[in-house]
């Protein structure tokens, strides 16, 4: 079931929040979990609304990505709360959770997942020096005038501020796994939004709504092929460029020899959830006579120790639910290509596995389940099975 989101006040985003006003006041939710424009500021944050008035700040469809919201909805749903939670994801935000479920770190069960069609994302820099642009220099767009540019399709580039490379390699921009999505390609924007149901308790949340149904054009599905297209093309240039620079030992060093083990890129991750990680114990924490007796060894030593194996350990630990959303790069304070040479390892790790992280809920993680036939050109033919 499709429903037209009128603009409010010739607005798309007034109408979008008008929308999310009505689901606190009478459907029966309880919160709104979305993108929200902090009080006297330009920031946009995730943030949980409870109170129905205060959904005239949320601006979901927005260039700020400050963090995977995956993480903050995991800690919503683990455990029951008893409140019905409307919660508003990004594409790669969906799929993370996706996986969160899977590896019981979350449940969908109190939640009504609402999906949307990408709006793309800015760097967290890139945003912030956007948003404090001049007027004068054709300064940032109001909410509605972004949206309508990126969904022209004529948005490589903002104001001269050019989108994450995680946005501009996704091959799956698309709203998957939900309750309701947020609809935009393909749709007549001078109308207002589509709301499509995903699900049965979306359907009838809106059939309750009144709202008059929607249709989108026929070329939506043409749309959608080219998005993936020209992003399959930027991900192979981001791949080969990453291989010419990571394929030896000393390339790969060289890659990492700014890094500083802040663990900002772990800390990122949506996926990397393990509550102790190896590299926080006393594994890593060397006695300061080994720190002596290596640079004795070798005459010289870079520290801090350890930075590559960092990064190969935690890539061979989740590269299979990568879901390529760019925070472990947008959170590196060296700038290093993290999400590049990750995505790049995934989409190899992925496809021996045969599995796209997020697509499916009811698919097991690799290594979680093991199958007599797998594999076999690794590790030979059983003749007796």
């Amino acid at each position: 079931m499709m429903i037209k989101i009128e603009r409010e006040d010739n607005s798309l985003t007034k109408g979008l929040q008008q929308f999310f006003k009505q689901l606190l006041e009478t459907r029966g939710i309880d919160a709104l979990f979305s993108p929200v424009r902090l009080k006297d500021s330009t920031s946009i944050m995730p943030s949980l609304v409870t109170d129905p008035a205060q959904t005239e700040n949320a601006i979901p469809l927005n260039p700020a990505f400050p963090m995977n919201s995956a993480r903050m909805v995991s800690r919503l749903s683990y455990k029951e709360s008893g409140r019905k939670t409307a919660v508003v994801l990004r594409p790669c935000e969906m799929r993370a959770f996706i996986e969160l479920i899977k590896l019981k770190q979350g449940s969908r069960k109190d939640l009504i997942l609402i999906g949307m069609d990408c709006p793309k994302a800015l760097t967290p820099t890139d945003y912030a020096a956007y948003m404090n642009t001049s007027p004068l220099d054709n300064g940032p767009l109001d909410d509605d005038a972004y949206i309508e540019k990126v969904f022209s399709q004529k948005n490589e580039t903002l104001n001269d501020f050019s989108f994450s490379s995680a946005c501009r390699t996704c091959e799956n921009p698309f709203p998957v796994n939900t309750d309701m999505s947020i609809l935009l390609h393909g749709v007549d924007l001078s109308e207002g939004l589509v709301m499509e149901s995903g699900s049965d308790i979306g359907k009838q949340i809106l059939e309750s709504m009144g709202k008059p149904e929607a249709a989108i054009t026929e070329t939506r599905d043409e749309i959608l092929t080219r998005i993936k297209e020209d992003n399959l093309k930027a991900n192979q240039a981001m791949v080969k460029e990453v291989e010419e620079g990571t394929n030896s030992i000393l390339k790969l060093n060289a890659f990492f020899d700014q890094c500083i083990n802040c663990y900002n890129c772990r800390n990122m991750c949506p996926v990397c959830y393990c509550k102790e990680c190896v590299f926080n114990t006393d594994v890593f924490y060397h006695q300061p006579v080994q720190y002596h007796q290596w640079a004795e060894k070798k005459g010289i030593i870079k520290l801090p120790t350890d930075t590559v194996f960092y990064h190969l350990t935690r890539m061979a630990h989740m590269s299979h639910a990568c879901v390529g959303c760019g925070q472990c790069s947008n959170a590196c304070p060296s700038d290093i290509d993290v999400f590049g040479l990750f995505k790049s390892v995934a989409q190899i790790t992925q496809a021996a596995f045969e599995y796209s992280p997020g697509a499916n809920e009811d698919e097991s993680p690799p290594l979680s389940v093991f199958f007599e036939k797998e594999f076999e050109e690794v590790v030979g033919i059983n003749e007796n099975s």
